[in-house]
């Protein structure tokens, strides 16, 4: 098996998931980790899967990688799509029905490895070789956070079933690992612990386009900020009550901005900021695209992030990464990705949100340590090193 590794291997990879129109961290993870192997692998061919009304877009290269391919130089990997115009509803009905066909079905010439970035419906030939990546358990221990639309897609899904049948497993943290163990009995040794990276914009850096940014999203002049799908999890009401807690009891007019989607279960929230005590001070911006969030975290005075369960938690590395400081939970990953780089509370008090509100604004000393600790935490925490490990898991699958 080692010529395979010498050859290169074809590599169909499921990027399904790509063709939403707003990518979440996992539609980022896939972007970003597939131009970082694009960038660092001249040996093995991928092959992108897709189906349905639209082909996903094609991972954006760099300026050194792109001017190595118009100049002739290659030192890219080669890469295509294969996209079935069969409508995904109609897919994954045949797959749980059938449990027909392979995913490989239809790709001209042998596949050698297959990977699945994320869960998804689909049917896993058994001759070859899957490396998946399981990013976090939430459906599994929180499923009260779900919506029953959700949670019966995640039944349709059989996550123990592709767990059971992948030869190696990806988890970006060691506490995913951990719950994946936990809860399906998964041997550690078919595991990786490969974290996310942090794409090279998210500097602290101000450019002049930030001014552009705070314009047309219409930001106040202070604000702390949360990024992410609003969905349960991410504990956003405790964030509005922490907020608002601290403004009455420092009579600091401080802003709450919050940017991202509306996902499930989001009605609560929804009528938390129709009362009239949010009013003027809370700002919900939407989904925002990923060139406006640089400057948007170099905007804000501070990142809140009271998500009471994650299998990573990208924005608050890549807040630090921009030099802003981060106040998030003590649960699951965070501390293991944010190390002392960032303030811990209870998720479930939210005075623990307006105490450290107070000791963050309230001291330039404490800010200044953050702001150090986390730029040197996040230098470590590239897609170029996720890429070459997750090479590592590939090629360990051919060996």
């Amino acid at each position: 098996m080692e010529s395979m590794e010498a050859e290169g291997m074809r590599i169909l990879v499921d990027t399904r998931h790509m063709s939403r129109p707003n990518p979440s961290g996992v539609g980022q993870y896939t972007q970003e980790l597939l131009r970082a192997l694009f960038e660092i692998d001249n040996v093995n061919e991928y092959i992108l899967f897709s189906s349905g009304k639209t082909i996903p877009p094609l991972p954006n290269l760099s300026t050194e990688a792109l001017a190595k391919v118009e100049g002739g130089l290659g030192g890219v990997a080669s890469h295509n799509f294969f996209h079935i115009p069969i409508p995904n509803k109609l897919l994954n009905l045949r797959s749980l029905l059938l449990k027909h066909p392979p995913i490989n079905w239809r790709v001209p010439s042998p596949i050698d490895l297959i990977f699945l970035p994320n869960l998804n419906i689909t049917v896993l030939p058994t001759d070859i070789p899957t490396v998946l990546t399981i990013h976090d358990l939430s459906w599994k221990l929180y499923p009260e956070f779900y919506s029953k639309k959700m949670l019966l897609w995640h039944k349709a899904v059989q996550p123990e079933k592709l767990i059971a049948q992948s030869s190696r497993i990806i988890c970006p943290s060691t506490s995913t690992a951990e719950d994946l163990e936990r809860c399906f009995g998964t041997d550690r040794g078919r595991v990786s612990i490969i974290p996310h990276g942090v794409t090279s914009d998210m500097s602290p850096t101000m450019r002049a386009q930030d001014h552009g940014v705070r314009s047309r999203l219409k930001l106040p002049k202070r604000f702390a900020l949360f990024v992410g799908t609003i969905e349960p999890r991410k504990n956003l009401i405790a964030l509005v009550e922490g907020v608002l807690e601290y403004r009455q009891r420092t009579h600091d007019d401080l802003h709450l901005v919050i940017a991202g989607g509306w996902g499930w279960k989001s009605h609560n929230l929804r009528r938390r900021l129709w009362k009239r005590d949010t009013q003027g001070w809370v700002h919900e911006l939407g989904y925002v695209q990923h060139e406006y969030l640089p400057a948007l975290y170099r905007s804000a005075e501070v990142l809140v992030w009271p998500s009471i369960y994650e299998g990573f938690g990208l924005p608050p590395l890549e807040s630090i990464a921009c030099g802003t400081p981060v106040i998030t939970s003590h649960t699951s990953s965070l501390p293991e990705v944010l190390g002392d780089a960032a303030i811990y509370i209870d998720p479930y008090n939210s005075r623990d949100i307006s105490e450290a509100l107070r000791g963050l604004i309230g001291s330039s000393t404490l800010t200044s340590q953050l702001i150090q600790r986390g730029l040197n935490r996040a230098s470590s925490f590239t897609w170029k090193l996720a890429a070459e490990q997750t090479l590592a898991v590939f090629h360990s699958c051919s060996s």
